[in-house]
């Protein structure tokens, strides 16, 4: 076994972040470079994750680059700095519990979480990690600065993620019932919530829940059995208000909720069944006043209570320890209908596709830590005489995870800049004007393309991204042998521990639809009421790609494009002649298949920005893939040690050993 002090310093110090300080006043040259990390054992290293770097030089132009390196700069140290993981440690140890009675007997359900949960749940608010996307500092570019940010946090956040994407999601949906109506009383509730939701000001900030999971239902919301019923509030009634003092809703909520995370939020918003049987959605507050005490002077005696909710019990779960996670009862529960009856699913669209990018972008974020520490181990551990990182199988395999890597990296920022531009097609024409150089400007469509794309690949991100993360992380594990398998929670080691960030990745390909139900999801899209127009835009999204490449001087182009042009024209073939029963048979297929091509496309483009050598490499081994052409049959055994070696680590370190 290696030296256990040197390996874990190393481990610790080495590269666990795409970004972190690489001088005492980082500028966006240095920052794009990597960053620089001391250790015990090995000094003077660069320690990168090349697939976030290159991520952010893709998407973003370079006035946007420099406006946001310095936050992210700043965030990287953060997260990675000792109180932050105590808290993240505190939040493991100390999970959330719950006291359902007091001394007295009376029932309270009182939920219990831990100093770490809570201050990381404030470190999150108040660096933006929601409130970024409606500051609206980047225009069309806000997104990518948000979920840039977000992946740096992910690895050390104790997963207040969950909330957090819940919590945009929500955000997101008010927002739409906040403008272009009538005043109302309605509107100024909303309005009022999505205040508190975008706020970083920890005394005003709210998070938001999502209920819809049913014992009847899971992923079928059509079963929702939650009934709702109009029922003005009576003058009684009306002494109670919302914690913010704002007026409850005219609607009763009751029902039963069997999965519902981040039980501690503000508010949430929820499905349920109007009378007419129709499934329509609401925003309920999670706690109300009590009438007798609202009039206390000091608004901090004020007595609250749960908003008509029952917590029976905290789930136990594999991972996502952190997050309380309960089976509720609503009992005539007040809350505020959202939109128009019977459009709940439409409505509550709208919040999952915002948190389906967040499940991907955590996908990656994890993933990332997983073999930041992978490499920083390879490092510093001795196996007969040898680092890993001169044992050529072991960085073979460290290898092929990077490429599968790079290519969820760059096809989660691009449905993130689709997302950007979708909620801002007003702000486009400001691209042209201050970056036409941008490879952005020519990647991601305007308007009405973007919202299209947008629709057919995000289900398809959160499912591959999803599953190549469990698979990822679980290789990132093995590469450490029986250190990787400890499972420890101090202070001391949780910053290093991948058993963690593996069973907490374990819920991305649950949450918010199974990859089965994902793979039905974009069957859907594609054969629905717009799917000829999806598969339009898509094609010529496709097709300006290969204009692209054919006019290219770059040699590799040819292979690249043949292989991709081939898998793309039988694929939308398939698509265009299958019938939809037959299509959703395939449904992971199909899936596959696209995020295969997709990923393919943003990879070329990457590797076509800028000519670098290790980007053509990770393109031609991912259509080599394809093929199933090994890597030994075109360019030789020791050429790909060596491309191992680059991909894995970058040209700053020497690999000794040969076969």
């Amino acid at each position: 076994m290696a030296n256990r002090g040197t390996a874990q310093a190393a481990a610790k110090t080495a590269g666990v972040l795409p970004f972190a300080p690489v001088a005492s006043t980082p500028t966006p040259s240095s920052l794009t470079a990597g960053f620089f990390q001391k250790s015990p054992k090995v000094q003077n290293q660069y320690y990168e994750d090349t697939a976030f770097q290159r991520a952010f030089a893709l998407y973003l132009p370079d006035q946007n680059r420099s406006s946001i390196s310095s936050d992210l700069s700043n965030f990287g140290t953060t997260v990675l700095q000792q109180n932050t993981l105590n808290w993240l440690a505190d939040a493991e140890t100390h999970q959330p519990r719950l006291e359902t009675w007091d001394v007295w007997g009376q029932r309270q359900d009182q939920l219990v979480t831990s100093e770490g949960w809570r201050n990381l749940q404030g470190l999150g608010i108040s660096e933006g990690i929601v409130a970024i996307a409606y500051e609206n500092e980047q225009l069309e570019y806000t997104r990518l600065h948000q979920f840039l940010k977000y992946h740096l946090w992910t690895g050390s956040c104790a997963y207040v993620t969950c909330p957090s994407a819940m919590t945009d999601g929500a955000a997101r949906l008010l927002s739409r019932h906040t403008i272009n109506e009538s005043p109302s009383l309605d509107k100024e509730v909303f309005q009022a919530a999505y205040d508190h939701l975008t706020s970083r000001d920890l005394a005003k900030a709210w998070t938001s829940g999502q209920w819809m999971t049913e014992r009847a239902g899971g992923s079928d919301v059509r079963n929702t059995e939650t009934l709702a019923i109009y029922s003005p509030i009576s003058k009684s009634e009306a002494l109670s208000t919302g914690i913010d003092g704002m007026p409850l809703g005219p609607w009763l909520i009751n029902g039963f909720k069997w999965f519902s995370s981040a039980i501690d939020a503000d508010m949430a918003i929820l499905l349920a069944k109007t009378p007419d049987g129709e499934i329509s959605a609401f925003y309920a507050p999670t706690r109300r006043t009590v009438p007798q005490k609202i009039e206390a002077e000091d608004s901090s005696l004020i007595t609250t209570e749960l908003n008509g909710i029952t917590i029976h019990r905290l789930k136990s779960k594999l991972g996502t320890r952190s997050v309380p996670t309960a089976e509720l009862s609503l009992t005539n529960t007040r809350a505020y209908l959202l939109g128009t009856p019977g459009q709940g699913i439409k409505e509550i669209s709208t919040v999952l596709n915002i948190t389906r990018i967040h499940n991907a972008v955590t996908a990656c974020g994890l993933w990332g830590r997983g073999l930041a520490i992978s490499r920083a181990f390879a490092r510093v551990r001795s196996v007969r005489g040898k680092m890993l990182m001169e044992v050529p199988a072991h960085v073979r395999t460290m290898a092929n995870e990077h490429v599968q890597y790079r290519a969820s990296m760059l096809l989660t920022y691009f449905v993130a800049a689709l997302l950007g531009v979708s909620e801002q097609p007003l702000s486009r024409p400001s691209r042209s004007s201050h970056s036409p150089a941008s490879p952005a400007a020519s990647l991601v469509p305007d308007g009405p393309a973007a919202v299209l794309l947008l629709r057919l690949l995000t289900p398809v991100l959160k499912a591959l991204t999803a599953k190549s993360a469990i698979a990822g992380l679980a290789e990132c594990m093995e590469s450490l042998g029986g250190v990787g398998y400890l499972d420890s929670s101090s202070p001391v080691d949780i910053g290093t521990n991948i058993a963690r960030l593996y069973r907490d990745a374990n819920a991305l390909s649950i949450w918010e639809g199974t990859t089965d139900v994902m793979a039905d999801d974009t069957i859907r899209v594609l054969k629905g009421k717009a799917g000829a127009e999806v598969l339009e835009v898509l094609e010529k999204w496709i097709d300006a790609a290969f204009r692209r490449w054919e006019s290219s001087s770059n040699r590799m182009c040819t292979d690249w494009h043949i292989t991709v042009t081939e898998c793309w024209r039988r694929w939308v073939t398939d698509i265009r002649g299958g019938k939809s029963e037959v299509l959703v048979l395939r449904g992971r297929e199909i899936m596959e298949d696209l995020g295969w091509i997709v990923s393919a496309v943003l990879l070329v483009e990457d590797a076509m920005r800028d000519g670098d050598e290790v980007a053509g490499e990770v393109v031609r081994r991912w259509v080599f893939k394809r093929k199933g052409v090994r890597e030994a049959e075109a360019c030789g055994w020791e050429d790909c040690v060596e491309w191992d070696r680059k991909i894995v680590f970058g040209g700053r370190d020497k690999l000794s050993a040969r076969l």
